[in-house]
């Protein structure tokens, strides 16, 4: 008959390993769950870029208003001049929507525009401030696209 320290030590030993297995089943779903939301919002970045697309392509000298963007929480940025551009601009004013980074040294917000995010070339944009898509439930986003001197201007409204 085994003693009582060893047994002791076994089943210590198997809840250790019991729990670094939940820990990992518990990381693997976190990972796939957030991957899933991430993926939803770059779709939603991509539609609301399309819908300024098309804004654009038909736009008259009165302009026109577009609502409710996608993704909420995420910002859209204007990147003009002489000023660095994601990789998707190809070094072109352009529009992108995309999360908003905290401390933007080394260029992160570009990176991160290029990476999870989407852009819209427009060579004749005009800078704006960055426009927070704000959450529904605190208020509604809406921005006014229009042709000033053969410029594109965005506002938000």
């Amino acid at each position: 008959m085994k003693n009582k320290g060893m047994l002791l030590t076994e089943e210590t030993l198997k809840m250790i390993i019991a729990v670094i297995g939940l820990a990992l089943l518990a990381y693997f779903l976190v990972n796939i769950l957030s991957s899933e939301s991430k993926q939803k919002k770059e779709r939603e970045a991509a539609e609301t870029i399309d819908k300024i697309s098309e804004m654009i392509s038909n736009l008259d000298s009165l302009g026109g208003n577009i609502t409710a963007l996608q993704p909420q929480g995420w910002t859209l940025f204007s990147f003009t001049e002489e000023e660095k551009k994601p990789n998707s601009c190809s070094g072109e004013n352009c529009i992108c929507i995309c999360n908003k980074v905290f401390g933007d040294i080394f260029d992160r917000q570009i990176k991160k525009c290029s990476k999870e995010g989407s852009c819209l070339i427009i060579s004749n944009l005009l800078e704006f401030e960055d426009i927070k898509i704000e959450k529904y439930h605190e208020e509604i986003v809406e921005i006014n696209i229009r042709k000033i001197g053969g410029k594109i201007q965005i506002t938000r409204i």
